[in-house]
């Protein structure tokens, strides 16, 4: 088939470029360390003498994060802040990054250097931000609109349940449609990027109307392809929750839980790779009839 032939052709890539993958854990690393050290020195301060200290090396506890936000309460929209900002920040370093991850999967002969990975960050970096902003007009047509109007049936269908059943059902059915219309929204304009970098062009608009065509024709295999590799994902993500719930969380086994955390950061940035080497491998497969 096809779409296995691709997904081999996208693994093989995917490993090939390795060294990016230490290049992109790098980065989030450093960026997490910048953002997470001052929240670190402020819970030491309050909690680190106190039992409270223990419970929060087992996960997010809303309480003695309830008392941190009262007793901080007139410095807590600068805390907003702090986090609003990042987030806005490691928007634009994805956007950045993502143009040195394709640039180098395209640059299938190249030699993988950081040079050239950070050369294609910056070369791609306008292009993708425009894409950037087409895909919040897409994001918002399809969620605000579509799902909806989707929202709307169900509502009808459902308003004189006579059992808990048919509410029960719907918003199942409901999650599950604004997954895959989540997933085909962000798969659309993966390919736009894609091929932004493949025919070297800088006209964003242009390569998302051209690509109605070329995802509308294919769009089962398209999108077969992008559920294979989240569908690794998803299983690497198992893996993860499953051994790391099984780890104390004492003494040495920190440190052990810590490095387990950051091979699954690892692999996710693996599985990024392997999103855009699986596409870019589907659009060499059907180079001749591209709009």
């Amino acid at each position: 088939m096809v779409i296995l032939r691709v997904f081999e052709q996208g693994f093989r890539t995917a490993n090939r470029r390795l060294r990016m993958t230490v290049y992109l854990w790098l980065v989030n690393f450093i960026f997490s360390v910048l953002i997470v050290t001052p929240i670190y020195f402020l819970i030491n301060r309050e909690y680190s003498r106190s039992l409270a200290a223990e419970q929060m090396t087992g996960g997010m506890d809303l309480l003695w994060l309830g008392d941190i936000i009262y007793k901080y309460q007139d410095i807590f929209p600068a805390l907003v802040g702090w986090f609003l900002i990042p987030g806005i920040l490691f928007a634009l370093l994805s956007i950045y990054l993502n143009g040195g991850i394709i640039g180098r999967i395209v640059a299938q002969n190249e030699k993988m250097s950081l040079a050239n990975f950070f050369g294609d960050c910056g070369r791609y970096f306008f292009r993708f931000f425009r894409v950037f902003l087409i895909t919040l007009l897409g994001y918002l047509i399809v969620f605000g609109v579509i799902f909806s109007i989707v929202s709307a049936l169900f509502k009808i269908w459902t308003k004189n349940a006579s059992s808990e059943w048919p509410l029960i059902f719907s918003s199942n059915i409901k999650f599950l449609v604004l997954v895959l219309l989540f997933s085909i929204v962000r798969m659309f304009f993966d390919y736009v990027r894609v091929r932004l970098v493949v025919e070297n062009s800088k006209k964003a608009v242009r390569a998302t109307l051209s690509n109605f065509s070329f995802i509308g024709k294919r769009i089962f295999k398209a999108w077969a392809l992008y559920l294979l590799v989240g569908l690794v994902t998803v299983i690497l993500a198992v893996i993860y929750l499953a051994v790391y719930q099984l780890l104390p969380k004492l003494g040495f086994m920190l440190v052990v839980a810590f490095i387990w955390q950051q091979a699954y950061m690892f692999s996710k940035m693996w599985t990024k790779i392997l999103f855009f080497s699986t596409e870019y491998h589907f659009i060499q497969a059907h180079k001749p009839s591209l709009p």
